[in-house]
């Protein structure tokens, strides 16, 4: 289960992320880059829920811990996941239709849509990797969703080149995460300083290495982030202790 865990999280960091990176840099881009993005966004972010319905469906804890599985009943939470799915399906959708015809304030808009899509997906992503562990403050939780969006940009800027800005932010981003989880969590997590200090190290690198190896090791030490999430959320799972979950945190 982490396995699929991980590769769905880098799946998703890679899709939304995409969603909200990419508009932006090609809105004066080439078209050859814009009719390849425009064709590929709403089957990316179909694959996207696909796989993580698929993963819900054998661990739905995490989900019922909650309320994400389902849409009039469900939590804001759940609401606001539906709700930015669909608006940015249609902004795909508008891409693919629009095609020549969009200029870059189109293309931006689509970036304003990726990018408020993103954000709500993080928040679903942080809601999942508490599950029914320790659950941190409502404080705790925004801040934690703030510093989680580095490493989906990073996604998308490796995908369409060397390392930028946000590959050497990812890694800091998720240490000054990790530093607001719950005590309970940090402690049992201790020997997995190890993933995170090398992947922070690597994020960190990207940028400086010789240019041949940048990209990749920018890929590496994301995928160790990612690593490191998939295991915060099982050993969150295994330390339960959020049976009461804070109420501000499940408003409807």
């Amino acid at each position: 289960m982490l396995v699929a865990g991980a590769a769905v999280l880098a799946l998703n960091l890679l899709v939304w992320g995409c969603h909200a990176y990419l508009p932006w840099r090609l809105a004066t881009g080439e078209e050859r880059g814009r009719r390849a993005w425009a064709a590929a966004s709403l089957p990316a972010l179909g694959l996207s829920a696909i796989a993580t319905f698929a993963l819900l469906r054998f661990d739905p804890d995490p989900a019922v811990a909650w309320a994400l599985t389902g849409f009039a009943d469900g939590s804001l939470a759940a609401r606001s996941i539906v709700v930015a799915t669909a608006g940015l399906a249609l902004s795909d959708l508008l891409l693919v239709l629009g095609g020549a015809r969009l200029g870059a304030r189109e293309w931006r808009l689509a970036g304003v849509f990726g990018a408020l899509g993103l954000a709500v997906q993080t928040w679903g992503a942080e809601l999942l990797r508490i599950g029914w562990g320790p659950a941190p403050t409502p404080a705790g939780l925004l801040l934690g969703i703030l510093l989680r969006l580095p490493l989906a940009l990073a996604a998308a800027e490796l995908l369409t080149g060397p390392p930028r800005r946000w590959t050497p932010a990812a890694g800091p981003a998720l240490a000054a995460a990790w530093l607001l989880w719950p005590g309970a969590l940090r402690r049992a997590m201790a020997l997995d300083l190890l993933t995170l200090g090398a992947a922070l190290a690597l994020l960190l690198a990207a940028r400086w290495v010789p240019p041949s190896l940048r990209r990749a090791t920018g890929v590496a030490g994301l995928l160790l982030a990612v690593f490191f999430l998939a295991r915060a959320a099982a050993v969150s799972a295994i330390l339960g202790g959020g049976d009461v979950l804070p109420v501000e945190l499940l408003a409807p």
